[in-house]
């Protein structure tokens, strides 16, 4: 609403007048851009990030990754059939691999400098709610590995850009879970670029 009445000064300063200066239009423009750019900024992301939580299993290291239905969504259109999956329903199979197509470039993980080899073994929508925009639908997706080195869980290597690539504002937060279910954050954080590939993050034990 704001940019439509800044535009039409602009328009009725031209009319009117016949001339308006360039210091004037330049000021103008630059707040037409400014308050554009700040309420994309207000407004691009209000969904929760991405949540990674690590455990062990049967010496298998275990992946939970969570993230917004939506933001899969704003990424990948073809997505958005995935809404009619019923909730806590696991994805039909070719769904899935449809799924682990999208995924298998954006989550990486290695341990003594080795990549590991990532299993995507089950997918299903569930229901979230976020005290700033109440419900919402979430994907989850269950992620197995054999380790380099069986005896010991962590540290281990991760790189993670799923989503951020697109939606810059998208951010992850990575847990550690404990066999009596006490998570433990590990480390959070956004879409970083070092050297033209995306932040790679040690994760140790908490």
């Amino acid at each position: 609403m704001i940019l439509r009445a800044l535009a039409r000064v602009l328009m009725s300063n031209w009319l009117g007048a016949g001339v308006i200066s360039l210091r004037v239009t330049s000021a103008l423009l630059f707040a037409f851009f400014i308050m554009e750019g700040s309420t994309s900024t207000a407004f691009a992301h209000a969904l929760p990030g991405s949540v990674l939580i690590f455990s062990e299993n049967d010496n298998q290291l275990s992946l939970i990754v969570t993230f917004s239905l939506d933001d899969l969504v704003i990424v990948e259109p073809e997505f958005e059939r995935l809404a009619n999956v019923a909730i806590d329903a696991s994805l039909p199979e070719q769904e899935l691999a449809t799924l682990r197509r999208y995924i298998k470039p954006h989550i990486a993980l290695s341990q003594t400098s080795k990549p590991l080899s990532l299993r995507v073994t089950n997918a299903s929508i569930a229901e979230a709610s976020n005290e700033h925009i109440g419900k919402f639908s979430q994907v989850k997706v269950n992620i197995v590995t054999n380790l380099n080195d069986p005896t010991s869980m962590l540290p281990i290597t991760l790189n993670y850009d799923l989503l951020m690539h697109e939606i810059r504002s998208h951010r992850a937060t990575v847990y550690w879970q404990s066999n009596n279910g006490e998570l433990k954050g590990i480390v959070d954080f956004g879409y970083k670029l070092v050297g033209g590939n995306p932040q790679v993050y040690e994760l140790m034990r908490p």
